[in-house]
């Protein structure tokens, strides 16, 4: 073991977010700002004793080159690399027990513009790095405290995706031949997904499934209004059973139904929890907070045991191992299946078990939505607030805002941004962990409620200067 001297280095704190690495290139990563972060990586997997990583990338145009200097200064600091190249974060995860490779690095920004670039980065099977970890993270690059290991490492190279296909397609048993579209909004997800879709037998229709890193059709979020009426189109004009698309790195997933209807992903929750509570009764079900009050009332009547939880990837899979949860949920798409899984967000294998569900019920998508309890529901919407102030702003100015506007006839939650429950709404604000902006979200069981705590709502937000009404995804719900 060495230890290089300590010193100060220059790097654009916002990089460090609550459960990944975010930043622009070249301007907050580029190589300097990689090999320190990497340091920093392999500093923290010297306290464990993890001399091995698991790399993979998405298809942006910059991920190559920075998954080179990643490789590189790994090998430099005695960390041995299985490299998988191109990939999907969830394929990443998944390695990890192929490899029995405890530490993995996907070089992604998700659903990010195009010239943003970052890290998800594991030190444990199945897990990434949560805040206290990224903090840590952040010291040691800034510091410069850094620790390596004095062997020579090993670097292999290898395809493992028939062997991931293979291992999801046993887990999952579909006997209906489902005609769907799979919108690949020009990533990878596009490609690899759609195959395992037609291994299942399924009819499968691509759409933008071609990968270019310069994304032509816009950010690849599955949370998009843009991407689900691209997909809407599509699937009402193949007359399909339903239709699926991805994020960057795959491991979030969104859905139109049969008759074209965008499902918000807190439905999707709430009918996978029907799902794994078919199998194992009683079972905890772990949400964030961003969820429709619809998915508590699903879980309690299937019998599960409802959780609300914080946003975040991260965040999600660590309560799921401390509850012994069953299953977790987000409405931006990330689903993680315990039942006969590894816990992990995974696109595609959310895909392949609602495929399951449609052909084991024998139902269509709209007839298991139309069976829920019904609430009017805002997509989650986003508007731009700078990252120095956006969690203060919601703490000290919207949480009193919402108080003041419901009282005592609302229930507060406060451990992600603020929410307020009353008996036939629900609102949310919170801090984006990813990004410089807020989330609102917001609900009514009738369209009049609804209606109502929209114009509410955007009378507050326009009441501040630190909301950028120019920039966001959305934007026009609260019109």
């Amino acid at each position: 073991m060495k230890t290089v001297n300590p010193h100060i280095n220059k790097v654009n704190p916002h990089i460090f977010r609550g459960y990944d690495l975010r930043g622009i290139v070249p301007d907050d990563l580029n190589e300097k700002t990689v090999r320190l972060i990497m340091k920093g990586f392999v500093t923290m997997l010297f306290e464990k004793q993890i001399k091995e990583v698991v790399v993979g990338r998405d298809n942006r145009n910059s991920s190559e080159e920075i998954e080179k200097y990643v490789i590189d200064e790994l090998l430099k600091n005695g960390v041995d690399v299985y490299s998988i190249g191109k990939s999907l974060s969830q394929i990443v995860y998944w390695s990890q027990y192929h490899f029995l490779s405890k530490a993995c690095i996907m070089v992604t920004a998700s659903h990010n513009p195009k010239d943003y670039n970052g890290f998800k980065l594991g030190r444990s099977f199945s897990d990434t790095l949560e805040s206290e970890e990224i903090k840590k993270l952040r010291s040691y690059v800034e510091k410069g405290n850094f620790k390596k290991y004095d062997r020579q490492a090993q670097f292999v190279k290898k395809d493992i995706f028939e062997d991931y296909k293979n291992d999801l397609l046993k887990r999952v048993t579909i006997d209906k031949k489902f005609k769907v579209v799979v919108e690949g909004s020009n990533t990878y997800s596009g490609e690899f997904v759609s195959q395992i879709l037609e291994d299942t037998g399924c009819s499968v229709i691509r759409q933008n499934c071609e990968p270019n890193g310069n994304f032509p059709l816009g950010t690849p979020d599955p949370t998009e209004n843009d991407v689900l009426e691209r997909l809407s189109k599509r699937v009402l004009k193949e007359k399909a059973d339903l239709g699926f698309t991805y994020d960057a790195d795959g491991d979030r997933v969104g859905i139109v139904d049969d008759k074209g209807q965008s499902i918000w992903n807190d439905n999707l929750v709430s009918i996978f929890a029907q799902d794994v509570l078919y199998y194992e009764p009683g079972g905890t079900i772990v949400y964030n907070t961003l969820c429709s009050k619809q998915t508590a009332d699903v879980i309690r009547s299937s019998g599960g045991n409802p959780l609300m939880w914080l946003t975040g990837h991260s965040f999600i899979k660590a309560k799921l191992k401390q509850e012994k949860a069953a299953f977790g949920g987000e409405l931006s798409g990330h689903m993680f299946f315990v039942d006969n899984f590894y816990g992990h967000d995974d696109g595609a294998f959310a895909s392949l078990r609602l495929l399951q569900y449609l052909s084991r019920t024998n139902q269509t998508l709209s007839e298991t939505v139309a069976k829920m309890p019904k609430y009017v529901s805002s997509p989650e919407i986003k508007f731009g607030c700078a990252d120095e102030i956006k969690f203060d702003f919601i703490k000290t100015k919207i949480t009193k805002e919402f108080k003041n506007l419901f009282g005592k006839t609302a229930s507060y939650i406060d451990i992600d941004g603020i929410r307020a429950d009353t008996k036939d709404e629900m609102v949310i604000i919170r801090a984006s962990q990813n990004g410089p902006y807020l989330t609102v979200k917001f609900e009514g069981k009738t369209q009049k409620k609804y209606n109502d705590l929209k114009k509410k709502i955007k009378a507050i937000l326009k009441k501040y200067k630190e909301v950028d009404f120019s920039s966001g995804v959305n934007k026009d719900a609260l019109d």
